[in-house]
Parts: C-alpha cells; sequence; structure tokens
C-alpha cells in the first residue's frame, strides 16, 4: 500500500510524534520511511564572511536531528534521509514527488522561527498543495 512515506523533521516533539505514528505504518505495510530536514536559506549571506559558519551551523544541527530521529526508528524499518537548504513546505512537496512517496507525515506545528505566530503553517501548505495523502499529527 505505501512504498515509501515522507516524515518531515525537525526536532520538535511534535514531529517525534508524527515519526512514531510514520515508523508504526511503515512496519506495518513494510515501508520505507524517508526522514526529511530542511533548514532555512543562508544563500543570502554568501559573501559575508559569516556565511560557510553558518551554513556549517545549520548543516550540523540538521544532521542531528536526521541521526536522532533516525535512531529512535532503530532497525525496524528501511531508512533513508535528506537534509535541504530551503523552506520546508517546498522542500517537503519536492521530495514528496521526486521520491514517489505515497504519505507525508509531519507534526502539526514544529520549531520554525515563527511556529508561535503562524501554528501550522507549513503543515497547512503542505496538505493543500500535496499530490500524496498527508497525515498531520497532533
Amino acid at each position: 500500500m505505501f512504498g515509501k512515506i515522507l516524515v518531515a523533521v525537525d526536532g520538535s516533539w511534535q514531529s517525534n510524534a508524527a515519526l512514531a505514528i510514520a515508523a508504526d505504518l511503515a512496519q506495518r505495510y513494510g515501508a520505507t520511511l524517508c526522514l526529511l530536514h530542511a533548514f532555512a536559506h543562508v544563500s543570502d549571506l554568501l559573501g559575508l564572511p559569516q556565511y560557510e559558519q553558518l551554513l556549517e551551523r545549520r548543516s550540523a544541527r540538521g544532521q542531528q536531528v536526521l541521526e536522532n530521529t533516525r535512531a529512535q526508528v532503530g532497525d525496524a524499518v528501511p531508512v533513508e534521509t535528506q537534509l535541504i537548504e530551503g523552506p520546508p513546505a517546498p522542500a517537503i512537496l519536492r521530495i514528496a514527488r521526486e521520491d514517489g512517496c505515497a504519505m507525508i507525515v509531519m507534526g502539526s506545528r514544529g520549531n520554525g522561527q515563527l511556529a508561535g505566530l503562524l501554528l501550522g503553517s507549513v503543515s497547512s501548505a503542505v496538505a493543500q498543495r500535496a499530490q500524496c495523502p498527508v497525515l498531520i499529527v497532533h
């Protein structure tokens, strides 16, 4: 039924709850999990002395988020990871489309810069534009 399930992760408790449900679905249906973490663009700082440091810090934090979520899944199901620079909603939609994901699972809100102001803006955008089913975990 599900060949690949994309899980958007950011280290928040909401994305961890989504991960648990996605891992259970993947195990039940023999699917592969694709863990995706997208971090904010730093390309607008290109040329500034801090550019490389900022890029390294954001990339390292994203890699740590992926490693932590990968460890939570264990060996129960096959797992792929992707670290993307860019706005989360477009990144999630693009990877889901390009990888032929059968479902997207994500938390209702996360650790984004505007999490307190724009409740669920990423999950709302993904749910509205995705070409596959989207499961939003509260």
